[in-house]
């Protein structure tokens, strides 16, 4: 599963910065480095300290220097990889980077594969795999409570979870085996077949559990759409202008402005948020506009919450009436009620007998008045929409849920058995969960999926 090469790769972003880092990892290490860094300090006895950043300069294979750099020596096991490792802080700008990493590639190690170090760190115990994956999900975080969620499983909270179920299906299944190898030990009807029961239907809650908020840490992970609707003219992209706080769409008293989709991308209570300004929706003859309205019917149906503006100064319209059908049951609703600084004709009743479950906003949006109620409102309907408690917030990858997903239908299936009272046959489906569950931590998984993993990771990392 892992060779004994020493690896090498670039472990900072490309591009023009203050330090770039080159890192090697791997039993010669120390060896490689010392063949192209030249240290005032070499000639110490205690050369090199473990955790010290060396002050000297890399120089190739004819002598030239290359750049002045500082290097760090850490002795296995106290490191990332559990290996050797050497850290070459330089000046980071792609050519100085790339060269550097050329002449450590020529001195003996091998350019690492992507998420080689992780692997590593893996492989050789420092982190299971959940762990693992939890370092990608911190790298890719794009909101606060990203990184929040990554940090707790980056800790193991996850698989302190999933070790606990596997640890009380383990206690469940040893009288069962027992019986099965010692029959003469179990006098008949010695089982007490309902606490049984009721204990493989506490697993089953304890794994539905880990699955409670997995929508809202998707979407504080990958993030989530936000479609704004309604007629033209009502003040949609005056609307979003004010909540990204740019000119991102012309605003124009003209109806129409706005024939196709508009985005722009900001960060609200915690979720990352694609924000739609869709083409006002209205009967038309004209081509170019009918396309724009099934664009934004499109978007207003894939979207996780629609804010439908409706224009306070008029009333409501049978235009308005479709619109609002437009929005499915499990989306999130905020009606805006625009130009509140118009004489109003608009009553709200309307919303309410239409709908019903929707959060209501006043704005004057092109003044910038009640954006900030808005926004709360967009957070609390998200809230509201995508579930989920605080301490439930673990599992974030499609891998985790179709595996928890899978087990608990294997202690489905153990729950049936157990009504039909084939001991074997609930064993089995004990043991399946288990095994499923240790494909979490990396205890039960293959080399081919291992790799697939990894492979999404950055080289460096």
């Amino acid at each position: 599963m892992l060779d004994r090469d020493t690896i090498a790769a670039i472990s900072t972003p490309s591009g023009e910065g203050g330090i770039g880092i080159v890192r090697l990892s791997g039993e010669n290490a120390f060896k490689i480095a010392d063949q192209i860094f030249e240290c005032p300090k070499s000639n110490e006895t205690n050369y090199p300290q473990p955790r010290y950043l060396y002050y000297g300069y890399i120089k190739d294979f004819e002598g030239n220097m290359v750049d002045e750099v500082l290097t760090s020596y850490m002795p296995a096991p106290k490191t990332y990889t559990r290996e050797d490792v050497v850290e070459i802080n330089c000046h980071s700008g792609i050519i100085i980077l790339r060269t550097i990493l050329k002449l450590v590639l020529k001195a003996g190690a091998r350019l690492a594969e992507p998420g080689e170090f992780t692997k590593r760190a893996f492989i050789n115990g420092r982190i299971d795999l959940s762990q693992a994956e939890a370092v990608l999900n911190m790298i890719r975080a794009r909101s606060e409570d990203a990184v929040k969620v990554a940090a707790r499983s980056m800790q193991g909270e996850l698989n302190k979870k999933i070790e606990s179920i596997r640890e009380k299906i383990i206690e469940l299944r040893a009288p069962l085996e027992a019986s099965f190898d010692y029959p003469e030990e179990f006098e008949e009807g010695s089982f007490d077949w309902d606490k049984l029961k009721s204990e493989i239907e506490e697993i089953k809650s304890m794994l539905e559990g880990l699955l409670q908020g997995i929508e809202k840490n998707r979407a504080y992970q990958e993030g989530v759409s936000v479609a704004i609707v309604g007629r033209p003219n009502v003040g949609k992209s005056s609307l979003l202008n004010a909540l990204l706080q740019q000119q991102r769409a012309i605003v124009h008293e003209v109806p129409g402005t706005t024939r196709d989709l508009l985005e722009g991308y900001m960060n609200l209570g915690g979720y990352p948020i694609r924000l739609i300004d869709t083409a006002g929706i209205q009967g038309t003859l004209d081509p170019v506009e009918k396309q724009g309205i099934e664009l934004s019917r499109s978007a207003a149906e894939q979207a996780r919450l629609v804010i439908m503006v409706v224009d306070g100064s008029s009333d409501w319209t049978d235009h308005d009436h479709r619109i609002a059908g437009f929005r499915k049951d499990d989306q999130g609703l905020v009606v805006v009620i625009n130009k509140v600084d118009l004489e109003q004709k608009f009553k709200k009743e309307e919303v309410m007998r239409n709908c019903s479950d929707a959060e209501i906003v006043e704005t004057a949006a092109i003044k910038g008045q009640g954006i900030k109620q808005l926004e709360e409102a967009v957070t609390k309907q998200l809230d509201k929409c995508l579930g989920g408690e605080e301490e439930n917030l673990i599992i974030v990858s499609l891998r985790h849920e179709e595996i928890i997903s899978e087990s608990v239908n294997s202690i489905e299936n153990a729950l049936y058995s157990i009504n039909q009272h084939p001991l074997e046959l609930v064993s089995l489906d004990l043991q399946n969960a288990w095994s499923k569950m240790g494909e979490i931590s990396g205890d039960t998984i293959s080399d081919d999926l291992l790799d697939k993993i990894f492979s999404e990771f950055c080289l460096g990392k």
